[in-house]
């Protein structure tokens, strides 16, 4: 069976979700973690600024599903010293095929505060090598984690679903792009990963020109340099542009905030315009407790009313995309189904060959008899239970027929 735990961006704020970010490194421990409570068949974990979510494989037959979930929810609390009830900012799913459902509408843009938006593929696919690593994944996570990826891939190419913005940021750089006299503000861009890639791509599309970037390493910001022709400010100088620029976006991996009230605290009488700051950072970058009026602050949160217009322009390609995503489901969860099955089947079939083979008759008239016989059993299992789908039955024929 496989269960799901997840913290996301409609069920938990950015103050929570932040909380429970696990870094990579991590993902290991929490394997661990669980399995001193529980014998787990595999994980997988995908943790990125808008959801941490946990995948887990487990035998139902050996362990209660509530155990289960109890297991995992604990760990997760345990890694993270959460002492608080982490229940009102949980989904579970204890539904293979609602499982398999969600990462497949996941990994196609279904389930992305853009809707349409593909990042996540490849935080799915970089997870999923980090995973593979540690040994962590079953044989049925693993292929649950392909076929989400294949149905991805027709997605996009079938429908038009990510036409327009295609990340959180972008939803960003179109609020920034509706600023007067766009073309002469000055950006400074903290960070050299992936995001901010993706935002110098969208700011330099739309002619801003005075940009500027730096990074804790960097080499790191080396390409973008060339790219895009940027300015680097050293990492250690970069909080003297504060009473300089026009607009800061944040997106590193920093595990401690870069920016606090204590170095906001004279601004107000030192800038003679506003100063917009974009946190795109899970953890978040900025933390301040403080107003000030020369300062319009931007985060994940408040891009909810961009996300929910690209929403609204794309909900017949959504339509189309979802009836795609159910055809994958389906084969996928008729694949898993069976697999529940296959341990009694071949209990099955081997307790009737040992059983006939030790009778009187021969060889010849064993195998004829044996197939006939074991294919109308087989067959009726399946029917039984709904080719695997019914719980219940599935628990009474694994309890007559498979081996201890």
């Amino acid at each position: 069976m496989i269960g799901l735990v997840s913290l996301n961006y409609k069920i938990a704020p950015v103050k929570i979700r932040e909380l429970f970010y696990i870094y990579p490194e991590d993902f290991e421990l929490i394997f661990k973690l669980i399995n001193e409570k529980i014998q787990l068949n595999g994980l997988f974990i995908i943790s990125t600024c808008n959801r941490t979510e946990i995948y887990f494989d487990f035998s139902s037959l050996k362990i209660n599903s509530k155990k289960a979930f109890h297991s995992v929810i604990m760990a997760l609390s345990k890694l993270k010293k959460f002492n608080d009830g982490l229940r009102p900012y949980i989904r579970k799913v204890e539904d293979s095929r609602e499982v398999s459902k969600h990462l497949f509408r996941l990994a196609s843009g279904l389930e992305s505060m853009i809707i349409g938006e593909f990042q996540i593929v490849e935080q799915i696919k970089s997870a999923y090598k980090r995973c593979k690593k540690n040994n962590m994944l079953s044989p049925t996570l693993e292929r649950m984690i392909h076929k989400s990826l294949e149905t991805s891939k027709f997605i996009r190419n079938n429908t038009e679903i990510d036409k327009g913005g295609i990340s959180v940021s972008s939803a960003a750089i179109d609020q920034i792009g509706k600023f007067k006299n766009s073309e002469k503000l000055s950006i400074l861009c903290v960070g050299a990963g992936r995001t901010s890639k993706l935002s110098i791509k969208q700011l330099y599309s739309k002619k801003f020109k005075n940009i500027y970037i730096t990074n804790r390493t960097e080499s790191n910001a080396t390409p973008l340099l060339n790219k895009f022709k940027l300015k680097l400010i050293k990492f250690s100088e970069w909080k003297k542009m504060l009473n300089e620029v026009d607009i800061i976006i944040f997106s590193t991996s920093s595990k401690k905030p870069l920016l606090t009230d204590k170095d906001l605290s004279d601004i107000d009488s030192k800038r003679k315009n506003k100063i917009t700051l974009v946190d795109l950072s899970v953890p978040r970058n900025i933390k301040l407790k403080k107003y000030y009026k020369l300062v319009d602050l931007v985060d994940l949160d408040k891009l909810k009313d961009k996300v929910n217009e690209n929403y609204n322009r794309r909900i017949s390609e959504i339509e189309k995309a979802k009836l795609l995503v159910d055809k994958h489901i389906t084969e996928f969860d008729n694949w898993i189904n069976e697999r529940e099955l296959r341990p009694s089947i071949i209990s099955i079939k081997k307790e009737i060959k040992d059983l006939m083979y030790n009778s009187e008759i021969n060889n010849k008239e064993i195998e004829k008899i044996y197939d006939k016989f074991s294919d109308k059993l087989v067959k009726k299992i399946i029917k039984v239970s709904e080719n695997g789908k019914d719980a219940d039955a599935l628990k009474i024929i694994n309890k007559i027929f498979a081996n201890d």
